[in-house]
């Protein structure tokens, strides 16, 4: 079909064709088809710009190579160098000069080229003069640590080398927004405080959208306690700041209200309804850090064992409900791994009865509670155990952030595969916690998100730094008790327009008042 697309193509021209052999065809170059320098005034003088970006391309990659001549003359006036000679061709004395002592340890294998240049085997020994460039040089392409040491280890040398590659590497700002370096190193674990009895500190967390579920049931509002580790879960339609309050005060209405509610940062707890919700009740409102979901870990995994219950209840043809209750009757009722004891137990002060426990020989005893001293020790024991685990196999390193630093944020979402991983620089103004910094543009981050850069050029400063994130908090709505009011330009309008709101258009047929 391409050929025939082709054919009648041609079929409205005459022409006659003509046999040529490969041989003598020849492929036209770029030097054939430039624009010759006396083109004359009536054909159109052609734009400069294209030239420049021309010379650009060619001239740019050489402008930072060095060349022999250069190094020859840099070899001949580096003062040290100089002194090398002298001692490789005259003997090397008892005692050499501190600068010299990187240089003593390998007096056996260097020796002169080229009248004054050195090397130390087959690899040239770069004067201190060049060595910055020829580490751009060798890194061109912006390979990295171990590629670069590889290129180095071939041809050049000099006293600590691989240092100067490894910090090169490290500081190159396009690797770094590329995502080849700069991975954030990872805090140590900082367990939460158990508190003291139940219902003091709860966690809350909005679970779904579960497809598949009822209509009434798409999302979950769950409620953990961190005492007890009791959990409630709430079936919505809609996850509205009004709705998630009228659950909530139906279970303050049958549990009381708490001292402290931790959550993240979903619209719905951000909101300034919500915020009011809580301040009239004089609960505090902790907010975990921006894509930081470890800071509202128990909640959060609590969601996965409630997911993986209801999906093995579902598998046995109940329907969701009685899924979701039989999955909290033996989260409720099941000895919690970290506490040794039933939720139930702390919470309520007796164990639940369930089905398998008719079958016992003897009526059980009345439970007690037991002191609240050997569960604390126990906690205490499981989280050292769980600290020392994720510490030891996920390699931490404890930030070293102060205020005034700069930092880049990497970014959990981008718009396309191009676009780099990681924010324009900000300064930390605060630091909130062990390991959560408040930066100058509002929001609050976790130092495993967070990698330490040299501060900025003036034209980069000069950039708003509410433009240098992909998340940004909705205008009005990022204040709890306590925050500093976001400066004005961390308020920024969405990019989209604003939706343009009309009747329907099978409305156009009626008249209405």
């Amino acid at each position: 079909m391409r050929l025939r697309r082709v054919a009648d193509r041609l079929n409205q021209y005459n022409f006659s064709q003509e046999f040529m052999p490969g041989r003598a065809n020849t492929v036209a170059d770029l030097l054939s088809r430039a624009v010759s320098a006396t083109t004359e005034i009536g054909e159109g003088a052609r734009s400069t710009e294209n030239d420049d970006d021309l010379v650009q391309i060619l001239h740019g990659p050489l402008s930072s190579v060095v060349t022999l001549a250069e190094l020859q003359q840099a070899s001949a006036d580096d003062e040290i160098l100089g002194t090398l000679r002298t001692y490789i061709q005259d003997g090397w004395p008892a005692k050499v000069d501190d600068r010299l002592l990187p240089y003593h340890r390998f007096r056996d294998e260097l020796s002169c080229w080229g009248t004054v240049c050195l090397a130390r085997g087959h690899r040239t020994v770069v004067p201190e003069t060049l060595r910055s460039r020829v580490l751009h040089m060798a890194h061109e392409g912006h390979l990295g640590v171990v590629k670069v040491k590889q290129r180095c280890r071939d041809t050049v040398w000099w006293p600590r080398i691989d240092s100067d590659v490894e910090e090169l590497v490290r500081n190159c700002a396009c690797c770094l927004l590329s995502g080849r370096t700069g991975q954030p190193a990872t805090a140590p674990l900082n367990p939460a405080p158990w508190p003291s009895s139940p219902w003091e500190h709860i966690q809350i967390d909005l679970c779904g959208e579960l497809h598949g579920a009822p209509a009434h049931a798409r999302y979950l509002l769950v409620v953990h306690d961190l005492h007890s580790k009791w959990p409630e879960v709430f079936q919505l339609s809609s996850v509205t700041t009004h709705t998630i309050i009228g659950r909530l005060e139906e279970l303050f209405g049958r549990w009381g209200l708490p001292s402290v509610v931790t959550t993240d940062n979903g619209p719905q707890f951000i909101s300034a309804e919500f915020t009011e919700f809580l301040t009239l009740r004089s609960i505090k409102h902790v907010r975990t850090a921006v894509y930081h979901p470890e800071g509202n870990g128990g909640v959060e995994r609590l969601n996965k064992t409630l997911k993986n219950g209801i999906r093995a209840c579902l598998e046995e043809g109940k329907i969701f409900s009685k899924a979701l209750n039989q999955t909290l009757l033996s989260i409720r009722a099941s000895k919690h791994s970290t506490t040794r004891v039933s939720p139930a137990l702390l919470m309520i002060g007796r164990e639940l009865k369930q089905p398998l426990d008719c079958l016992r020989a003897q009526p059980a005893s009345p439970h007690k509670t037991q002191g609240l001293q050997k569960v604390r020790a126990r906690v205490l024991s499981s989280q050292a155990r769980m600290k020392g685990h994720f510490d030891a196999t996920h390699r931490v390193q404890t930030p070293s952030l102060a205020v005034g630093d700069w930092v880049r944020i990497k970014q959990a979402h981008r718009r396309n595969k191009v676009q780099s991983y990681w924010s324009a620089p900000l300064r930390v103004n605060q630091r909130l916690g062990s390991y959560t910094y408040r930066l100058e543009n509002g929001t609050r981050w976790h130092s495993n998100r967070l990698h330490r850069v040299p501060a900025p050029e003036t034209s980069m400063t000069s950039m708003s730094p509410a433009a240098t994130l992909g998340w940004q908090p909705r205008p009005g709505t990022n204040r709890v008790q306590g925050d500093v009011p976001p400066s004005p330009e961390a308020e920024v309008q969405p990019a989209w327009p604003p939706r343009i709101r009309g009747p329907p258009i099978w409305h156009r047929d009626y008249v209405t008042g």
